[in-house]
């Protein structure tokens, strides 16, 4: 594993924060290094979630990038069932912690109450004018683990994760 890599992405969703920027890295690293170890330090966490037992790496570290995300309050996970409306609050409370000046606007009247997949295109048209990218962490769960980034920092983020074999999908 590159440290660097790892840096470099982390720092695409913590922007000039270092200090997040390194808890989020030295997380993530522990993972990709020793996902036992990972799992060891982080039982009770893990717990929190139902996970008691082993996962496979791939699910592992989608937990872990999730949860070191969170911890900063640089991700949003809602469930999949939530209105297009709460999660423009939730996406609005990480721009906040990503010290963005921008806001996310409301839906428009009649498209605050969809849901699911049509919710996260919503969020995405959202956030074009603005120009930020909508990102997924995914998790095979029935929740969704949102951010965002910068719109011309996309292809950036699907190399870096996937150099990484964290598994996210940027709109």
């Amino acid at each position: 594993m590159n440290q660097e890599t790892l840096q470099h992405f982390v720092q695409l969703f913590a922007l000039d924060d270092a200090t997040a920027t390194q808890r989020v890295s030295a997380r993530l690293a522990l993972v990709l290094q020793n996902p036992a170890a990972y799992h060891t330090q982080f039982a009770e966490e893990l717990a929190e979630r139902g996970i008691v037992a082993a996962l496979p790496e791939p699910e592992l570290r989608a937990v872990a990038l999730i949860d070191a995300l969170l911890a900063e309050e640089l991700v949003w996970e809602s469930d999949w069932q939530d209105p297009a409306a709460d999660l423009v609050y939730g996406l609005n409370e990480t721009l906040t912690q990503q010290r963005r000046a921008m806001r996310v606007s409301e839906p428009a009247p009649g498209r605050t109450a969809v849901t699911g997949p049509d919710a996260l295109d919503i969020l995405q048209d959202l956030l074009e004018p603005l120009g930020l990218a909508l990102v997924l962490l995914t998790l095979d769960a029935d929740s969704y683990a949102l951010t965002v980034v910068a719109d011309g920092q996309t292809e950036k983020t699907r190399l870096l994760a996937r150099e990484l074999g964290l598994d996210v999908t940027v709109y």
